[in-house]
C-alpha cells in the first residue's frame, strides 16, 4: 500500500494513466474503488488541489507501477516542500 501525502494532480493524473494494472483507492469507509475504471472516483480527485491532511492509500496489483507512483511521491514532495 503507498500513502500519497503530497498531491501534483498533472503529474498523478500522468502516472494513473500509465500504470499498466489497477490502482485502488482506500475510502475510509473500508470500500475500494479502481481509480481507472471509476469515473466519479477519478473526477473527484481532478477536482483536488490538495491531499487530505492524512493523505490517501492506494495499492497497485501491477508490481511494475510501483516504481513509477513512488518516483511520482518523492517528486511531488520535493516539489510540495520548495513551494510551502
Amino acid at each position: 500500500m503507498l500513502r500519497i501525502e503530497y498531491f501534483d494532480k498533472e503529474r498523478f493524473m500522468r502516472q494513473l494513466s500509465a500504470s499498466h494494472g489497477s490502482v485502488l483507492l482506500h475510502l475510509d469507509n473500508g470500500k475500494t474503488c479502481d481509480l481507472k475504471k471509476d469515473a466519479t472516483a477519478c473526477s473527484m480527485l481532478q477536482m483536488m488541489d490538495t491531499a487530505p491532511k492524512k493523505g490517501f492509500d492506494l495499492t497497485v496489483t501491477d508490481p511494475a507501477d510501483v516504481t513509477g507512483f513512488l518516483r511520482y511521491m518523492l517528486e511531488a514532495g520535493r516539489t510540495e516542500r520548495v513551494a510551502g
